[in-house]
């Protein structure tokens, strides 16, 4: 009942603060909400009303495991219920597998069938901005999205534009990232290992040592899937998986180089190539197929380098057996336009009711029993309140009810990093603190912004270049990452096949369209 009440409060306060961007005149959208006000006769009332004359359905689809069609009706029926109240509007809830999920989007998309809301994710929203697959919102925004600006804020959102106009919006989560390392605590405890003493490489190693010294079946460092590290403070400018053309040692300078031609990369590499040398690293890292963690879990490995965010270990400790802890800023927290955009929320090129689907967009970002709905199911069915208000946004934490767990839910608890806005809902279960989405919201702010921070490169201009590139950087860059293969004679190999492939004319495009992005911010 207390939530149901604060969303009452909440639709008023955006009645209200809609009514005032919108100076209490009609609507000049496109849709059908340039005749609502004067049919709804509130007309000199104050307030404007944001019902859509004729009921709407949309269709709003994301990553997850939906769990059970009796679930998400559930969840379904209660969303509508409060957005039909507010807005005259109904939503189909689609939840796509993290496998198939870029083919089926992309198929969505292209037929303009099944979607009107989606977090375009492991797909170029650039791509799809160009194509007209995804609509620009700029107008829409301004007119229906204030609790998305307020939560937001300009610097997050503008990162979501292509040629200066608005396409996306990124989530409220983790928009940053720092590096370190993350450890199993009952290793440490068991070998005297003084991880609080490690700042750096050469620090570590000197643990990893020690553990290789004593211990038996135990690799100090594993690896998941094949990947070691994927980043060690540069920004990628668009490619994190290939860096063709990226801005070094934390991103200050505007200058684009060769990731690969760098002292910073060669260090790293020369160090990994030098640990796996000393058996420190995983011997089938290259090939492996399992992650680091469930290697953790099984007993068979130590630590591995991991992106972090405030409370990591807190958050992954609530699924191990094996505790871990972590070497946090081994490289500090940076901000990239890469991490912002991985997955944005757009409106479809082919909704035939943009308005509407600003609107529920909005309240995804702005209404915190919207955002539970969506994130967490229903009440008293798919979770229930174990403490009442001690969140430090004002929300409850939250838990299975008993005789419910993650296998035997309808409705599905995953994917939630994805939604629109965690940071004005609930916690789930009792490992993280009370501050956590506050904390995670501070470290965005704080995290040190890269020069290029809200550039977005248009890799179009340079296809035939990328792809020949991106096949020799998988070649070879994931195999230096691990260790595989010794720089001082593969580092020269694989940067004249990647000059012979074209990443000078990508680098030469990368940075014009960098500098003119950069005298437009100065303009």
């Amino acid at each position: 009942m207390a939530k149901r009440i604060l969303a009452v409060l909440l639709a008023a306060v955006l009645t209200l603060s809609l009514a005032a961007c919108s100076g209490n005149t009609e609507t000049s959208g496109t849709g059908s909400d340039s005749s609502a006000a004067g049919e709804s006769g509130t007309e000199g009332t104050g307030e404007t009303d944001l019902r859509e004359p004729e009921l709407v359905t949309l269709d709003i689809v994301t990553m997850a495991s939906g769990k059970e069609d009796s679930g998400v009706t559930q969840v379904e029926e209660a969303m509508n219920e409060i957005l039909e109240e507010q807005f005259n509007v109904n939503v189909n809830l689609t939840f796509l597998p993290f496998g198939s999920y870029a083919d089926q989007t992309t198929l969505m998309l292209s037929s303009g069938e099944g979607v009107d809301l989606l977090a375009v994710y492991m797909i170029s929203y650039a791509s799809c901005a160009t194509s007209g697959q995804i609509m620009p919102i700029d107008d829409l925004l301004e007119e229906y999205g204030q609790g998305i600006i307020d939560e937001l804020g300009w610097d997050m959102i503008n990162c979501g534009r292509v040629d200066g106009e608005l396409y996306g919006l990124t989530q409220g989560r983790d928009l940053a990232a720092s590096e370190g390392f993350a450890y199993r605590l009952d290793l440490a405890e068991e070998l005297n290992l003084d991880m609080e003493s490690v700042k750096t490489l050469e620090d570590l190693e000197e643990v990893l040592k020690t553990v290789k010294e004593n211990t038996e079946n135990v690799w100090p460092v594993a690896v998941s899937a094949g990947e070691n590290i994927r980043n060690w403070g540069w920004d990628a400018l668009g490619d994190e998986m290939v860096n063709l053309g990226v801005l070094p040692d934390m991103a200050q300078d505007t200058t684009v180089v060769n990731l690969y031609e760098t002292d910073q990369y060669k260090d790293l590499v020369t160090t990994m190539y030098n640990w796996m040398q000393e058996g420190l690293i995983q011997s089938d890292a290259v090939n492996t197929t399992e992650t680091a963690s469930t290697l953790l879990e099984a007993g068979t490995a130590f630590g591995y380098f991991t992106n972090l965010k405030p409370y990591y270990a807190e958050e992954n400790n609530a699924n191990l057996q094996n505790k871990i802890g972590v070497v946090d800023n081994m490289v500090p927290a940076l901000s990239t336009t890469d991490r912002v955009t991985m997955g944005l929320w757009s409106i479809a090129g082919s909704c035939e009711h943009p308005e509407a689907a600003m609107k529920v967009l909005n309240a995804l970002y702005s209404d915190p029993e919207v955002a539970n709905l969506y994130m967490y199911g229903v009440e008293g069915t798919h979770y229930v309140v174990v403490e009442e208000g001690t969140i430090t946004n004002g929300q409850d934490r939250i838990n299975y009810p008993d005789g419910l767990d993650a296998t035997t839910t309808t409705y599905r608890k995953s994917g939630t990093w994805l939604c629109p806005n965690q940071f004005i809902g609930d916690i789930w279960g009792l490992d993280l603190p009370n501050d956590y989405w506050d904390a995670t919201r501070d470290f965005n702010n704080e995290s040190q912004k890269s020069a290029a921070f809200g550039f977005s490169f248009d890799a179009t201009q340079t296809p035939n270049e990328i792809a020949a590139c991106t096949n020799v950087v998988n070649k070879y860059h994931k195999a230096l990452v691990c260790g595989a293969l010794d720089p001082e004679t593969t580092l020269p190999q694989f940067n004249q096949e990647l000059k012979d492939a074209g990443i000078d004319v990508i680098i030469e495009e990368k940075q014009a369209q960098l500098d003119a992005w950069l005298a437009e911010q100065q303009a």
